[in-house]
């Protein structure tokens, strides 16, 4: 559920249901409100805001400057999360020269004759099981 609402996608949810919960929910808040004043409203709206801008100044200030490592804020470790991979440039390894990458090609276009000819199929399947891969 939570994988959803950060990729941008709707849960879907009847519109029948949400209607229902709604009204509970409004008939529910009217009740409890019914023999309240005014003025009893206005100070528990005053209430609840000031709480909660208190919560969220609290959590924001402690986000970002207390510098005590606390458990709940441990630290993941990448370690164990990533695969280290040989590079794929290395240098130890020799550069064809292009005589050599030439002769490679060439070689590749014969092969690849030889394989479309009835003739010369066995040599080739020979040479495919000597060396595959190569």
């Amino acid at each position: 559920m939570m994988r959803a609402l950060f990729k941008n996608k709707q849960i879907p949810i009847s519109p029948r249901y949400y209607l229902l919960v709604r009204d509970k929910w409004a008939k529910k808040m009217s009740a409890l409100t019914l023999n309240l004043s005014k003025k009893v409203l206005v100070f528990y709206l005053i209430l609840f805001v000031l709480v909660y801008a208190g919560i969220s100044l609290y959590t924001v200030y402690d986000a970002l400057w207390n510098k005590e490592p606390k458990g709940r804020r441990a630290r993941i470790a990448p370690d164990h999360l990533t695969e280290i991979k040989a590079s794929l440039c290395t240098s130890n390894q020799p550069v064809l020269s292009k005589t050599e990458f030439e002769n490679a090609v060439r070689f590749s276009i014969y092969l690849d004759s030889i394989k479309k000819s009835r003739e010369q199929e066995k040599s080739f399947e020979s040479l495919h099981e000597k060396r595959a891969g190569h």
